[in-house]
């Protein structure tokens, strides 16, 4: 009976403190949902003090957003400063880190949201790109020029990160025998998983290059063509809008600032930029799946095995385009133009991490099968009752704790989009949801190049002005 009360001991304890994202987070979502920001941004100020430490850096990411979204640049630097610092304390300027010993424990016996949670690729390049808009928005080109190129080295960070995580995610599916490519490969129609992957893959227009966004590229190029200080402020310049010209190629804005850039010129008349998000990025679901599974020894295959594994949601009610003009002048307007699909952005890393998360989740499985065997064999002398009380009492642990992780950064937008338009003589524009009343006023500073940057959640709540800036 002893073992019986251990065992059911640990059974309370992981499944008595257990509670999914959704159910952390759940009012937080729905107030930035219906754009209550102040109330919003009280709730993540409250999950980054209060909340759970594993999951700090996100709420840190969310507070950063909605501090920005406000116009608090000060709180948003801070939070943004603070994420960046929780993704040091795992990779560090050297992509160096210990696994420590519980967090290993947790990755076999828990869910995979008990885990600390370090970020996704596309998360790093969004904050640098936040934090780099923010500090040009105060006015400190020295610091926007530090997260610019901390841009480009979470990109390069990120593709040796994938490595690193993909042979470790290999190696492990060896040292269960599981013969992780023919389960990948499997034709037998039965692997609903694999063609929730080409839904998924559907996504993503082949010319989108892996782990780039082009508007942290556009944002970057912009600050070093209209910003340069020197002969190789322009070369910066055209290798990243060389690269923007392979992803639209047909996008007349950019062609004429690829030109600019390679012959080492400004913009002859003062023009204005206007960055356009808006609503949601996909969320992560979770759905059980029925695998397929292979080994490398043809006699010890299981046929099919129970996995909770993430799949991708995209919200499709948000505002499609900006009408941009000349306060007085709506007759004559400018409309945005596609820059960053979040939706394809984050189904391509999705895609990339398929293997991984899907070798973590099979050998999750796999070692909680092995844990449900070794305690109902421990009580195999036992009374009918015991056995019975024990063998309950895994199944429902292994159920509880066979979770996929549906953590992310839940207040990016689904598309970033952009605009250009001569600025006007009296320096004021008005932004308009196309096909809406939604609008805002901007006056604009007399200078040579200025940068707007608004905000819509969705095609229901106001537009948000986050911020004017020169370059």
């Amino acid at each position: 009976m002893v073992k019986i009360f251990q065992f059911g001991l640990l059974f309370f304890l992981l499944a008595g403190c257990f509670s999914s994202h959704y159910d952390r987070t759940e009012n937080f979502n729905f107030l930035w949902k219906i754009g209550d920001l102040q109330r919003a941004g009280d709730e993540a100020n409250r999950l980054t003090k209060e909340g759970s430490k594993r999951d700090r850096l996100l709420y840190y990411l969310e507070e950063g957003a909605v501090a920005r979204m406000q116009g608090d640049r000060k709180d948003s630097i801070l939070a943004l400063s603070n994420a960046a610092l929780e993704y040091d304390r795992w990779f560090g300027p050297h992509l160096r880190t210990e696994t420590k010993i519980s967090e290993g424990l947790l990755s076999t016996l828990g869910s995979a949201e008990l885990k600390p949670y370090k970020s996704r690729i596309y998360e790093r390049v969004m904050l640098r790109t936040y934090q780099a808009h923010n500090y040009l928005l105060e006015g400190d080109r020295g610091r926007a020029r530090a997260q610019v190129f901390k841009t480009r080295q979470a990109i390069q960070d990120s593709k040796d990160i994938w490595e690193l995580e993909l042979d470790s995610a290999r190696e492990q599916a060896k040292k269960h025998k599981i013969d992780l490519s023919k389960t990948l490969s499997n034709h037998s129609g039965e692997n609903a998983l694999k063609e929730e992957r080409k839904k998924i893959q559907s996504l993503v227009p082949p010319n989108l290059p892996k782990f780039v966004n082009p508007a942290a590229l556009y944002l970057e190029s912009l600050y070093f063509l209209h910003g340069a200080s020197q002969r190789e402020d322009y070369a910066k310049a055209e290798y990243s809008l060389r690269q923007l010209t392979s992803i639209y190629p047909e996008n007349n804005w950019i062609k004429e600032e690829y030109k600019l850039a390679k012959s080492g010129r400004k913009e002859a008349n003062p023009s204005t930029y206007v960055f356009f998000e808006t609503g949601r990025a996909p969320v992560r679901l979770e759905r059980r799946f029925d695998l397929p599974l292979f080994f490398f020894r043809a006699t010890s295959r299981i046929p099919y095995l129970g996995l909770a594994f993430p799949i991708l949601r995209t919200n499709d009610q948000y505002l499609t385009d900006l009408d941009i003009f000349s306060s007085g002048n709506a007759g004559k307007s400018v409309g945005t133009k596609l820059l960053t699909d979040m939706d394809a952005i984050v189904a391509q890393e999705f895609d990339q991490y398929f293997e991984i998360e899907l070798a973590k989740a099979i050998t999750g499985t796999i070692a909680k099968s092995g844990l449900q065997y070794l305690a109902t064999n421990a009580v195999r002398s036992e009374d009918d009752l015991s056995r019975v009380v024990v063998g309950a009492s895994a199944g429902m642990l292994a159920q509880v704790t066979t979770k996929a992780d549906l953590r992310s950064w839940s207040t990016l937008p689904k598309q970033i989009r952009f605009g250009k338009i001569e600025t006007p003589s009296d320096q004021k524009l008005t932004l308009r949801g196309t096909g809406t009343k939604l609008s805002t006023d901007v006056n604009l500073p007399s200078s040579q190049t200025n940068l707007v940057w608004v905000r819509s959640i969705s095609a229901f709540t106001p537009l948000r002005l986050i911020g004017v800036c020169s370059l």
